[in-house]
């Protein structure tokens, strides 16, 4: 077993590698037999992933405890944390070789009760440090998932986790239109129940409490195009699948404006997987129906490529 106390921490990261390659080849092989869907693919392949995260989580908070201790409030009450995916797996939209679209946010402040208290914003982000290395190193075994912690808030000029009072504030205060959007796919996948609630309230309310700004569409236009002539590159004869023009990226945010700008007041709409928000559309008259039909085609057709 992967969390098996007795071995070594590199023995631990090579069994949670294999065991991650052997069940991702299974998977595969099934939906290259024609099998299973490519929707149920993804699925698979999106529990596999929250399975490795939440293994590699409790081997990443139990080395840093064991050096620092717990972290604790008052009146010595454990502060737990949870792990938000964006992105692929956040729709359960995961495909083979994709990043983990990632970021951590616990309860409140606090100290560790170990012999050399530390903060407990310090003490998550060497969890969160150490969780990225059991994911994305890469050992003899090769890697059990490449982690992508750009999506945090504050990105760069933050620590890998944040308190769940300073992300309200941060997206109250600072947050752009490209980080509202990217939450429309934001679902807890490891971590504390009750803060795993907590948190998704929180984030619906970042992402639904409020209209879509006026130029809120143009802006979303905007980013589409930078993003089909930066990461496209397309060229003639050459079409990226996920970013060139007609992509998968293009249905994905056709959808996420209209649920941007109506997510609001129809709650239906607040799926983070891009079909059953199309499927969600399709029930409204925000779209014709056979526009919805025509971009739910294109989507399952273009995961197949």
């Amino acid at each position: 077993p992967v969390l098996d106390p007795g071995l070594g921490a590199g023995e631990q990261k090579e069994r949670l590698r294999k065991l991650k390659q052997s069940l991702e080849l299974q998977i595969v092989w099934r939906a290259l037999l024609g099998l299973t869907t490519p929707e149920r693919c993804s699925r698979e392949l999106s529990a596999l992933a929250e399975a490795c995260v939440g293994a590699a989580w409790i081997l990443a908070y139990t080395s840093v405890a064991a050096e620092c201790g717990h972290p604790e409030g008052p009146p010595g009450r454990w502060i737990p944390a949870v792990v938000i995916a964006l992105g692929k797996l956040g729709g359960r939209e995961l495909t083979t070789g994709s990043d983990l679209d990632l970021f951590v946010l616990y309860e409140g402040d606090g100290r560790t009760d170990g012999a050399v208290p530390l903060d407990t914003h310090v003490f998550y982000d060497r969890v969160v440090e150490r969780l990225g290395s059991v994911l994305g190193e890469i050992t003899t075994a090769g890697l059990v998932f490449p982690v992508d912690l750009r999506l945090r808030p504050g990105s760069t000029g933050s620590g890998f986790a944040n308190s769940l009072s300073g992300f309200e504030r941060y997206y109250a205060e600072w947050g752009e239109l490209w980080e509202r959007q990217a939450l429309v796919k934001a679902r807890p996948v490891w971590g504390d129940p009750r803060l795993a609630r907590l948190t998704l309230r929180a984030i619906r309310r970042v992402v639904y409490g409020g209209a879509l700004p006026p130029a809120g569409l143009k802006e979303i236009h905007q980013l589409r195009q930078r993003m089909e002539a930066e990461l496209g590159k397309e060229t003639p004869g050459c079409f990226h699948v996920k970013f060139g023009r007609g992509g998968l990226v293009d249905v994905e945010f056709v959808t996420q404006a209209l649920q941007l700008c109506h997510g609001a007041e129809h709650p239906g709409l607040r799926r983070t997987n891009t079909l059953a928000a199309l499927g969600a559309i399709g029930k409204t008259e925000f779209l014709p129906a056979p526009d919805v039909e025509a971009l739910d085609a294109h989507y399952r057709f273009l995961q197949g490529v």
